[in-house]
């Protein structure tokens, strides 16, 4: 379908949810906090009605494309990166955004037009902005003002999800040992997070939830109406929650049978209760502390790897300054750079050697020049006695 919704959201990179550890011992309790990295980055999404989400542009706060944002990071090659002063969208950025929307949409395009669902900031409704949408069959639809959070569908269930995984991938870097989440490892993540979220059942329920396809205002309608209050049921009320008899081999399952065997106990023996209690809150906090040491050596010792190889290689070397580049784009840049200065390191390596090749000659140059003197001293000699030698001859000849 050639519908269309935009919009940018903002990470901040190193921010994700700040935790309690608590330990069995009481008078021990851990404050776990996110990376304090407070950089803001841009991140502009486009997600289309047939349940695709095309490649993003990523705004990064600066004036210089680093070398080591895209040698040293996994980023995709088609994914569209650009800088901000600010790490906001501008209008200069917006329009990058359309050739880049116009490029990837016109392939799967059925129809002769395409129907681009906005918000109303400024950016997009320039002239500029407004005459290539019209010169490129781009029908643009600006939602009312206060209502992006009905009517737009990446507002309404994407960017959740969204921010979401970014808070997860940080907080597992920093249970790893990360204490920098930063722009480099932002970008290195930034695929595998929009593949978490990005998903085709995600995007199509975003559409159905605003009520754009199928068309229903309704949907939008119903959420205007006073909600009513859902009444609350605790957890351990659901009927069914417990009621699994195998052997758990996680620990919602322990827990759940657990506590299935402690309401059981009660109807039993009173005093069995208590010690019964005992036994499955100490498996649990066995069970959790094999899970996170289990996870911990899986995995801790790679990540710190990959993420130390990061670190040591990052310098700061720039691309460009300013403007939007495709990641394939910076990639090619550096490996021209890089066979420039191969070229010019194997011509300096010409030069030296020739360089040495002339002062190994003009050390031995007087050595040489005494040995030519000598021969021609000797040779001389040698032609002056051949010379009288030939006279003495003639003479006792005539004799």
């Amino acid at each position: 379908m050639d519908q269309y919704n935009f919009d940018e959201t903002g990470f901040r990179i190193g921010i994700g949810r700040d935790q309690w550890m608590i330990s069995r011992d009481p008078n021990y309790q851990s404050y776990l906090s996110s990376s304090t990295n407070r950089e803001l980055v841009t991140v502009c999404e486009t997600i289309s009605g047939d349940g695709t989400a095309l490649l993003p542009m990523i705004i990064i706060p600066g004036v210089i494309h680093q070398e080591a944002s895209y040698t040293t990071t996994g980023i995709p090659d088609n994914y569209l990166v650009a800088t901000s002063e600010t790490g906001y969208s501008n209008d200069e950025l917006t329009i990058k955004w359309l050739l880049h929307l116009n490029s990837f949409s016109t392939e799967p395009q059925s129809g002769i037009y395409r129907l681009s669902v906005l918000d109303g900031f400024g950016s997009h409704c320039t002239k500029q902005f407004i005459e290539y949408c019209d010169n490129h069959k781009i029908v643009v639809f600006c939602l009312p003002p206060h209502s992006r959070h009905l009517l737009q569908p990446l507002d309404v269930v994407v960017f959740q999800p969204y921010k979401h995984y970014h808070a997860e991938v940080v907080e597992t870097a920093t249970r790893k040992g990360s204490g920098e989440f930063d722009t480099a490892e932002f970008v290195d993540q930034i695929d595998s997070i929009r593949q978490s979220t990005f998903k085709s059942s995600t995007i199509r329920s975003a559409f159905h939830a605003t009520g754009l396809i199928p068309f229903n205002p309704f949907m939008v309608i119903s959420k205007l109406r006073e909600a009513v209050p859902v009444s609350y049921i605790p957890v351990d009320h659901v009927p069914g929650s417990c009621t699994t008899s195998t052997i758990p081999l996680s620990i919602p399952t322990l827990r759940a049978q657990g506590q299935e065997l402690i309401q059981n106990a009660q109807e039993i023996s009173p005093d069995f209760r208590l010690p019964l209690g005992q036994v499955v809150h100490g498996g649990l906090a066995l069970a959790q502390s094999g899970e996170l040491a289990k996870e911990h050596m899986e995995n801790a010792q790679a990540a710190e790897h990959s993420r130390s190889a990061r670190r040591w290689a990052q310098n700061r070397r720039q691309i460009q300054r300013g403007g939007v580049i495709y990641a394939a784009g910076a990639c090619q840049m550096v490996k021209n750079r890089e066979a420039a200065e191969v070229e010019k390191a194997e011509k300096q390596l010409t030069r030296a050697r020739n360089a040495k090749k002339k002062a190994e000659t003009a050390a031995h140059k007087p050595f040489l020049d005494e040995l030519k003197a000598s021969y021609k001293a000797w040779y001389a000699r040698t032609a002056g006695a051949k010379k009288l030698a030939k006279q003495q001859a003639r003479l006792q000849n005539q004799m």
